[in-house]
């Protein structure tokens, strides 16, 4: 885990609600159906304007649950870089079998793309369509813009998303799940991310 620069909470919650006002906008649903690259950049850039617009208290409303805006609020955050095998995703992330889940994001990424190649059952609809679509029109845009960038918390900390299972990794993907491991399956093995620390704890480098 490396920090690269420390950055305001506010930036955190508006790349959660813009990367996740894209797939509501577009279908309804909790990930995103077949879509182009040229619909893809039209529903972030509709999604990056109203989130750009939206006050702290509008944003913290679209966390989902008041557990996560707790969470974020509690934490110091910064710009950094992980290496796909120390940290994790959420448990059963996408739909995704458990034990898909247990360990590091590159040990998922590797049975997704083995999955994939297979058209494996196991690879549930979410999963499938939001990963294979991911790396037919966007993978290369995940990184290059700060407001699809993955959000992790410093392990076992903030909403605890892979509070049940055995592996404890560095860090756990709090939002992001699907773009980090299409990230991975693409072949990354160091992604940036914003990350989080909670406040009295002091990130190290």
């Amino acid at each position: 885990m490396k920090i690269l620069k420390k950055v305001n909470v506010r930036e955190v919650k508006r790349t959660f609600v813009i990367a996740n006002g894209i797939r509501i906008q577009k279908s309804g649903r909790r990930y995103l159906n077949k879509i182009s690259r040229e619909e893809f950049l039209k529903e972030f850039q509709q999604s990056k304007q109203k989130g750009l617009q939206m006050t702290d208290s509008q944003l913290g409303k679209r966390l989902e649950y008041a557990p996560r805006l707790r969470a974020y609020d509690a934490s110091d955050w910064y710009l950094g870089e992980v290496a796909t095998n120390e940290v994790g995703v959420w448990e059963r992330a996408g739909g995704l079998p458990l034990p898909w889940t247990n360990g590091s994001l590159q040990e998922t990424a590797d049975k997704v793309r083995d999955a994939l190649g297979k058209y494996s059952r196991s690879l549930t609809k979410r999963a499938r369509y939001a990963v294979s679509n991911m790396l037919a029109t966007n993978v290369d845009l995940l990184q290059k813009e700060k407001y699809l960038l993955p959000i992790i918390f410093k392990g076992n900390t903030g909403t605890r998303g892979r509070r049940r299972l055995k592996r404890v990794m560095a860090g756990d993907i709090d939002d992001g799940c699907m773009r980090s491991i299409a990230l991975a399956v693409n072949g990354a093995k160091v992604i940036r991310a914003y990350i989080g620390f909670p406040k009295k704890v002091k990130a190290v480098q």
